[in-house]
């Protein structure tokens, strides 16, 4: 069964003239001021189709800027169809230049140029300033294949109100609930009639990672041979699921499969009061602490833990990379390069929820913002989602999941026979 993979972002119809608006614009600062017979070079950049916002332009026009013989030309698309719409470009000879999405994943579907070299001269970049998780979206077979764009961590809203009138005090030194002490407290917040529940699940396998690394579990793993192995039924993943099945069939969570299970639903459940708590990123903290124009009735916390002093999420963002066939892979790292730049990294921030990837940038007193410590928190914890390089695995995860939350199954014969079913199609990778 196919799902498409936010890693994080959602689409939301409230932004698509703003989309457009922003589409205008871009394509009058390509060619506004320009000598067309200067344009010697034209630099292709494919986005995802929520990339192509206001700080994304001023990025692009001050490239061309310092670039006067470059012409930037964007084009967008889904998530979801990058890679093939990638692939299809590379098989006829056009591909583009920069690309958006997860370089590991590229690079493991061997559609991106290694950039080591690019890298090594250590001008702009150098990777120690990076969060390792951002980095670690770049990197395959220990080799560089990309520049982190963006990043972000699954973690948890709740609503304050809510947990005042159930009587429910939320752990006060900075950490989350434990898995069974948040069991409690979403029987405390789950009205007797169902209405209103603790916590709404969205069917994605990128959040269902979240809460399996929050239990110190994972679904792949590098074994001393180099090659890739999967864990689907390693115990502590199968606890993880296992956990949240338990809190659906209690009637304690909005179950997965439903009409009002996605994540634009979730986040709607939420806002609306019939979720307590909802399990997401800093584009939804974003988008209520605006709403709430300095109310403070949402809150944030680090996502529960399965194990003490366990600090595991899911990493967001994303990330850029060079497909085979460019011929302009220097000029496309120095694009991609301005683009997280800093003036640019805090627009993104500040303006989009979108967390900067180099660590200096968490210095601004933005980010010094209570609500942000748990996102701060989650960042260091966080580990990217690499099943998602092997389509055929990640579906038998997807539908494992919805085995496990939706039809009520016990995850362990579901995550054994996953795993038997998936590992003969997991190629030899390093």
């Amino acid at each position: 069964m196919h799902r498409t993979e936010t890693w994080g972002r959602r689409g939301r119809p409230a932004v698509v003239a703003a989309l457009v608006a922003a589409l205008a614009v871009l394509a009058t600062a390509c060619s506004s001021g320009r000598d067309p017979a200067a344009e010697t070079t034209i630099l292709r950049v494919r986005m995802t189709d929520d990339w192509v916002t206001p700080p994304f332009v001023a990025a692009v026009r001050a490239f061309e800027q310092a670039h006067p013989d470059v012409r930037v030309d964007v084009s967008k698309a889904p998530i979801s169809h990058m890679l093939d719409d990638v692939r299809t470009a590379i098989r006829n000879g056009e591909p583009p230049d920069v690309v958006q999405a997860h370089a590991f994943s590229a690079a493991a579907q061997g559609l991106a140029q290694p950039l080591d070299d690019l890298w090594a001269k250590k001008k702009p970049l150098k990777t120690s300033d990076f969060l390792a998780g951002a980095i670690d979206d770049v990197t395959w077979g220990k080799r560089l294949y990309g520049v982190p764009l963006d990043t972000n961590a699954l973690f948890l809203l709740y609503d304050r109100d809510q947990f005042a009138a159930a009587n429910v005090t939320p752990p006060a030194d900075g950490s989350g609930f434990s898995f069974s002490s948040f069991e409690t407290a979403a029987r405390a917040l789950t009205s007797p009639d169902g209405s209103r529940r603790a916590l709404a699940i969205p069917t994605s396998t990128w959040w269902t990672y979240g809460w399996i690394r929050a239990n110190g579990g994972d679904v792949l793993a590098t074994g001393p041979d180099g090659k890739v192995h999967l864990t689907f039924d390693d115990p502590k993943t199968v606890a993880a699921l296992d956990y949240l099945r338990r809190l659906v069939a209690a009637g304690l969570a909005f179950a997965p499969g439903a009409a009002d299970s996605h994540s634009t639903d979730a986040f709607a459940l939420f806002r609306s009061g019939n979720s307590s708590t909802l399990a997401s990123g800093s584009w939804d903290l974003t988008t209520v602490t605006k709403d709430d124009a300095g109310k403070a009735r949402y809150a944030s916390m680090p996502l529960p833990t399965g194990l003490p002093g366990k600090n595991g999420s899911v990493m967001g963002g994303s990330s850029m990379f060079v497909p085979n066939g460019s011929k302009h892979r220097e000029l496309a790292f120095q694009f991609m390069a301005n683009l997280i730049s800093d003036p640019f990294a805090l627009r993104l921030a500040k303006e989009q929820g979108r967390l900067p990837v180099r660590t200096a940038l968490y210095k601004d007193p933005y980010f010094q913002s209570p609500d942000l410590t748990a996102v701060r928190t989650q960042l260091t914890g966080a580990s990217a989602f690499k099943l998602s390089a092997f389509p055929g695995p990640h579906d038998i995860f997807a539908s494992a999941i919805d085995q496990i939350l939706r039809e009520n199954k016990e995850a362990g014969p579901v995550m054994a026979d996953a795993q038997q079913r998936a590992q003969p199609l997991l190629p030899n990778s390093p």
